[in-house]
């Protein structure tokens, strides 16, 4: 497969990367495919649309403050037409684009809910490398039709292929999610998640201890800005009704949804363990460098603490 009539570099280029920075070569391989996706989305432009990139591929990728690997493509989608007709016209162009570039997409492999306002589609890629049980088979970008809080910010992106051998960057410039408003979207994500998680559900997603990783690398952004708090609490908000299995959610204070979401994460054994097994699959900071379990879990409290105080 090609992408944008880009064919993937050799192997040995991948293992040539993989030996200069310690990121393991399928990686390297996916870190390529998921940088020319990014690259063919920031290109459609389509009037009264815009994208903003978002989540922890955003905060590695762009920000350049996290350092894990993120297989997911997260974009915020700008617009004040969320009617279902107008956006599944956005998610057709969106897919007629991939496919334009080289991606077959199947039906099965495009989901969407809520009148369309987010839709998921997985592009499967060629490996060179034997699967890795760390990675999914596949390229999974998520768009989501709600607008930012803060001022985007206009960053490039580069894959680790560019960057190391000097290249230019993939993308020159694309708008990204403030650090702040992703930190404060992590922690409204904990808060009704991990209380509504039932372990082992066909929705259940281990990966929720992402995070607590990153918030635990984000906390000194965060903790800066004096607006953190007001923007945790509009988060929530949002969030507020999105619970399935913890009915009482909604009706909760702040505070009282903080110390539901501690009491699981403080007595369930089992987050530990997940949170480990997460930051060994995907993190390629200096083994110093990764927060702890507990260093993650006195970060969030700090953070919840800075909004209920």
């Amino acid at each position: 497969m090609s992408v944008m009539n880009v064919p993937p570099p050799d192997k040995s280029v991948f293992e040539d990367v993989s030996l200069e920075t310690g990121v393991a070569a399928p990686f390297v391989e996916k870190d390529w495919f998921v940088t020319q996706v990014i690259s063919i989305l920031s290109d459609i432009k389509s009037s009264g649309y815009e994208i903003v990139f978002s989540g922890g591929t955003a905060l590695s990728k762009a920000h350049g403050l996290l350092q894990r690997f993120s297989e997911d493509i997260d974009f915020r989608i700008l617009t004040d037409n969320t009617s279902r007709k107008a956006l599944s016209a956005y998610k057709n162009i969106v897919v007629e684009r991939l496919q334009e570039c080289g991606f077959s997409i199947e039906d099965h492999q495009i989901k969407a809910r809520d009148g369309n306002k987010y839709f998921s589609i997985d592009l499967d890629y060629e490996t060179r490398f034997e699967r890795s049980d760390a990675l999914r088979p596949h390229v999974q970008i998520e768009l989501t039709a709600r607008n930012i809080q803060l001022p985007a910010i206009y960053l490039p992106v580069y894959s680790f292929v560019s960057k190391l051998s000097g290249q230019e960057p993939e993308i020159s410039n694309i708008g990204c999610i403030d650090p702040v408003e992703s930190a404060a979207d992590k922690l409204s994500a904990l808060a009704w998640r991990i209380p509504d998680r039932v372990r082992g559900d066909e929705y259940d997603d281990p990966a929720v201890v992402r995070h607590l990783h990153d918030l635990a690398v984000l906390k000194a952004v965060a903790l800066k800005s004096d607006i953190f708090p007001e923007l945790v609490l509009s988060s929530m908000s949002h969030d507020d009704r999105r619970s399935k299995s913890n009915p009482d959610f909604a009706g909760l204070t702040v505070a009282a949804k903080f110390k539901q979401m501690f009491n699981v994460l403080e007595k369930d054994d089992e987050y530990q363990r997940e949170y480990e097994q997460f930051v060994k699959g995907v993190s390629y900071a200096p083994e110093e460098n990764i927060p702890s379990y507990e260093q993650a879990l006195d970060a969030v409290r700090a953070l919840a603490d800075a909004v209920t105080t």
